[in-house]
């Protein structure tokens, strides 16, 4: 089972499933998490909440994915710290977690759930759905999936290559035209 990530007051506690059990037979222990792991999760899981409620479309769903996504991250914190790009080990993780609830939720129903992620490659996709959907600008797109600003503004260059005419008109344009209204509710 995995731990998932709870919020106790200001900080973010991780959760095991098995202690929660044995919460009645022993006294509770809180892991310490490393500072750096919290101010990672504070900096990003909103965005993640965002991204994941545009590509699985249920905010309940949503919270499981990225809690799944943080706690599984915890449990390598270590090495994804030591990485070059922290950002990009949890975007994929993160992705990997999206990918696999979006086909089973697809093989429920007839219609796409992430039409996006059909038309598009991956990281075209994810620069589309941050960038039109979440209004986020090339250099917080970049933070949020661990590249830099440039290969977010060429992937969504790609993107309007991929399907001219639709895509070939300025951002504003291209995410209507692309039927990719900002729903600002959403955010």
């Amino acid at each position: 089972m995995f731990a998932t990530l709870r919020r106790c007051g200001n900080r973010p506690v991780l959760v095991c499933p098995e202690a929660v059990i044995e919460e009645a037979a022993a006294p509770a222990v809180e892991p310490v998490l490393p500072v750096e792991y919290r101010a990672f999760c504070l900096l990003h899981q909103e965005r993640y909440m965002r991204y994941t409620r545009e590509r699985v479309q249920d905010m309940r769903m949503s919270q499981q994915v990225v809690g799944k996504a943080l706690g599984n991250l915890a449990m390598i914190w270590p090495a994804v710290i030591s990485s070059p790009r922290p950002a990009a080990v949890a975007w994929r993780m993160l992705n990997a977690l999206i990918s696999s609830e979006v086909r089973r939720l697809e093989s429920q129903v007839e219609k796409p759930v992430d039409a996006v992620h059909h038309v598009l490659p991956p990281a075209q996709a994810d620069a589309v759905i941050l960038r039109c959907r979440l209004q986020l600008d090339d250099r917080q797109a970049a933070e949020l999936m661990g590249v830099e600003a440039s290969t977010v503004a060429s992937q969504l260059l790609m993107a309007q290559r991929t399907m001219p005419g639709v895509l070939t008109a300025p951002l504003a344009g291209f995410c209507e035209a692309a039927h990719l209204p900002v729903d600002r509710a959403r955010r």
